[in-house]
């Protein structure tokens, strides 16, 4: 039997451990905010210290707790990256579930809970591939690394940003673990969208309610600032994979103390995502015409805008070894070569690649686009998918850094 082979039927073995897994993790309640991951940041110590790697724990802020585990090989390097989220978003109404969202439930092939695809299972996937590799007597000719990082859902400043500015993140090629799968279909995610985050303040003057015409009321000054921007349309140049710019305004939106006065300030969040080739002055400049465009149609309306997070879009290149070795990997394992892809959102590869130089796949992972229900009541994850991935993981991880059998 070839090393591949062994290490192919050891993770079969694990199966059952890796469905465990996740939904222990699913039970560790790690919303965001506020952010407290610590119980997953536990889970994950004890396990991947069980498998004999070094882990150490980095909290950079009261509950945000980043771990790193190190799966050592003959040399240092090459160095191979996980990178995955222990964060997840809130539940939103727990009526609207069949399930408990934090109970990991096991129906069939799917696993449901808050965090399944998005994105604990391709944490609990990476795990159990270590374990695989380290049970498999195949020892690598460099190291393998996996942060399992904070604060993702909200901008990754206590998080992976955390770990870039702390050297921590060093690597020749890497992962982030997000999901790939798209109806059924593994894909590889190659470039992201970015993202700018925006708040809109506007401003009016208070009176009494009961004589409107004495102030300006700045709720009303935002209702036309946020349909304006929703008919705003983006400079961009088209991706071939990434779907184009959008903009989603008032998103979050606070105005107004009393019923009885007009209101004097209203403050909105816009999301905006990007594509390559755009930038966050180029989205400011976009809003600041519209806000111009809206003060040219009536002199009393004032607005301001400022930027509070911001993920440049990102990609790295086709013929990058990691993507080599990612489509091998798959083909062995399901037996056809994955697609590039692109899906909506934005991971933390952008930071990666563009802070920390580190060429990873920017979102390969469990987690299927079109039926898994990210951020939605009943998120799901295939249990096949999952051990799928775990096994992809490893013969990524086999080709990328080569081994050595010590059996």
């Amino acid at each position: 039997m070839s090393s591949e082979q062994t290490v192919l039927q050891s993770i079969e073995k694990l199966s059952p451990d890796l469905v465990r897994l996740l939904q222990h993790l699913i039970r560790q309640r790690s919303v965001n905010p506020p952010g407290d991951v610590s119980g997953v940041a536990q889970v994950l110590q004890r396990e991947l210290s069980s498998i004999g790697l070094d882990v150490s724990l980095y909290t950079s802020a009261p509950g945000m707790v980043n771990v790193q585990a190190v799966l050592k090989g003959i040399k240092e390097k090459p160095r191979f990256l996980f990178n995955g989220h222990t964060d997840v978003v809130t539940e939103g109404d727990p009526s609207a579930w069949t399930v408990g969202p934090f109970d990991g439930v096991v129906r069939g092939d799917l696993i449901y809970g808050r965090g399944a695809a998005d994105m604990k299972g391709g944490l609990a996937a990476i795990v159990i591939c270590l374990r695989g590799l380290a049970e498999s007597g195949v020892t690598l000719n460099g190291e393998a690394v996996f942060h399992a990082v904070a604060d993702e859902e909200v901008d990754s400043n206590y998080g992976t940003k955390y770990m870039i500015r702390n050297g921590l993140a060093k690597a020749t090629m890497g992962i982030v673990a997000e999901g790939s799968v798209f109806g059924g279909t593994i894909g590889i995610r190659q470039a992201v969208r970015g993202n700018c985050w925006l708040k809109l303040t506007t401003h009016g003057k208070a009176a009494h309610a009961s004589n409107p015409s004495n102030g300006v009321n700045a709720v009303l000054g935002m209702c036309k600032l946020l349909l304006a921007l929703e008919k705003a349309q983006l400079e961009y140049t088209p991706h071939k994979l990434l779907p184009a710019p959008t903009i989603s305004p008032g998103t979050v939106i606070k105005g107004g103390h009393k019923t009885n006065i007009i209101p004097e300030q209203c403050e909105a969040e816009v999301d905006v995502r990007i594509v390559p080739g755009m930038t966050q002055e180029s989205v400011v400049r976009k809003i600041n015409q519209t806000i111009d465009a809206l003060k040219a149609e009536d002199p009393k309306f004032s607005a301001s805008v400022e930027t509070f997070a911001y993920a440049p879009a990102a990609e790295i290149d086709e013929s990058s070894a990691v993507l080599e070795a990612a489509k091998k990997a798959t083909k062995a394992v399901v037996g056809y070569e994955p697609k590039l892809a692109a899906g909506y959102g934005t991971t933390d590869g952008a930071y990666l690649i563009h802070d920390a130089g580190v060429q990873v796949i920017c979102g390969f992972g469990p987690g299927d686009h079109k039926t898994s229900r990210q951020h939605g009541a009943d998120e799901n994850v295939s249990i096949a998918d999952l051990v799928n991935f775990a096994k992809i993981y490893a013969l990524t991880l086999m080709c990328s850094l080569g081994y050595q059998d010590k059996r």
